[in-house]
């Protein structure tokens, strides 16, 4: 009797236990997989353009972003714009003005606010521009003083650019945002007799290398929010 007890006892446990993991199982299955997802846009304007001006009162630049979100993880990027130079100095008059467009991607390391975004970003930019210098004034020992004119150029230029930044959510469907930037030449963009004073997007046209801050102010179409 008391065999037959401890037999039924087993049985009861055993069955429990298949019966656990078969609903454990279905559950299992039944949970839905991680799929990309499209969670809309934002258009962007960077702020820190105008602000620039302050710094660089020869340079007027303007720049804006576009960028369309999947899965609250991955972020396709456009960005670009337009800058102008006017440099007057004693001894020459320099003037610039170009397009650049950037493409990349950016990755949200963000997971208890995915709608917010905290991550790392790479682009590949491109700009076409053109400069030249008026009034430019040389003195020479052996010719003496004299003033001559560079005609104007164009340039194509390439770099890649890596960036860490945040945006958050401050109103409804209103971001800030900001990221520090390297950005690093790849082709184009040097002359050694004319080397440009700034070029458009990518900076100081004697470095391979250049550094730099984005402050944008961004609005989320509201597109499949939830």
């Amino acid at each position: 009797m008391a065999i037959s007890k401890y037999i039924f006892s087993l049985l009861l446990i055993i069955n429990t236990f298949v019966s656990f993991a078969q609903d454990e199982e279905l559950y299992v299955q039944e949970k839905p997989k991680d799929t990309l997802r499209f969670y809309g846009f934002k258009l962007g304007v960077n702020v820190w353009r105008f602000a620039d001006f302050q710094f660089k009162p020869e340079r007027f630049s303007y720049e804006a972003s576009f960028d369309f979100n999947i899965s609250h993880k991955y972020f396709g990027v456009i960005e670009g714009g337009h800058s102008e130079i006017n440099l007057e100095k004693e001894n020459f008059s320099y003037i610039s003005n170009g397009n650049f467009l950037k493409i990349g991607m950016d990755y949200n390391m963000l997971k208890k606010q995915p709608t917010d975004f905290l991550g790392a970003g790479l682009r590949f930019g491109w700009t076409g521009f053109k400069h030249s210098a008026d009034q430019v004034s040389i003195n020479d020992e052996h010719w003496g003083s004299y003033s001559t004119a560079i005609s104007e150029k164009k340039y194509t230029m390439y770099w890649l650019e890596v960036s860490m930044g945040i945006k958050g959510e401050i109103f409804k469907n209103i971001y800030l945002g900001w990221a520090a930037i390297a950005k690093v030449r790849v082709s184009g963009g040097k002359d050694a007799l004319f080397q440009p004073y700034d070029i458009p997007g990518f900076g100081n046209g004697k470095n391979s290398i250049n550094l730099g801050i984005n402050y944008y102010i961004y609005y989320q179409i509201p597109f499949n929010r939830k």
